[in-house]
C-alpha cells in the first residue's frame, strides 16, 4: 500500500546535496535547500537531513541514483548506497528510502534553463535535478499504486 503524506528527494554529490519535498498530498515537487558536501561535511549533512525528515513529517525518502549511461553502476552509485545506509541509520525504519535512476535529472533542468533563458546557479541545480527526481517518482507512483525505485 502507498504510504500518504510527504516525499523527500535528494540529488547526492561530492560538493552539494539538493533537497526537494513534496506537498502532503504528493502532487507537487519543490525544490527545497542546497546542503554543501565533502568529507568534513558528511555527517553533519547526514544529520541536517534526518532534521528536515522530521520536521517535514517525510514518509517516503527518494535518493537519485546515478548510473553510467549504459545502466552500468560505477563509483557514484557505491557513494550514494553509502550515504543512504548512513541515512538510514538515523531514521525511524518506517521511513523507506528508495533508489530512483536520475541519469537524465541534472540534463534536463539544464536543458529546461537553456530553453527559457533562465540563469540558474550551481546550488539551486542540485535543488532542481532533486525537484525533477522527485516528479518522476509522484508521477511513477500515480501509475504503479506503489512506491518508484528500488530499495538500497
Amino acid at each position: 500500500m502507498l504510504p500518504s503524506g510527504r516525499r523527500l528527494a535528494i540529488d547526492y554529490g561530492d560538493v552539494r546535496i539538493g533537497i526537494a519535498l513534496s506537498d502532503a498530498t504528493g502532487l507537487i515537487a519543490t525544490p527545497y535547500k542546497t546542503l554543501i558536501n565533502g568529507p568534513d561535511r558528511f555527517l553533519s549533512a547526514i544529520e541536517e537531513i534526518s532534521q528536515i525528515v522530521m520536521a517535514e513529517d517525510i514518509r517516503v525518502i527518494y535518493i537519485g541514483w546515478p548510473l553510467h549511461l549504459s545502466g552500468a553502476e560505477g563509483i557514484s552509485s557505491e557513494k550514494v548506497r553509502a550515504f543512504a545506509k548512513s541515512l538510514e541509520k538515523r531514521l525511524p525504519t518506517s521511513i523507506p528510502i528508495r533508489a530512483l535512476d536520475e541519469r537524465f535529472s541534472t540534463k534536463s533542468v539544464h536543458d529546461e534553463a537553456r530553453l527559457s533563458g533562465k540563469k540558474v546557479s550551481r546550488a539551486n541545480i542540485d535543488q532542481l535535478a532533486a525537484a525533477a527526481i522527485l516528479e518522476f517518482a509522484l508521477g511513477a507512483e500515480k501509475v504503479r499504486e506503489d512506491l518508484a525505485g528500488h530499495e538500497f
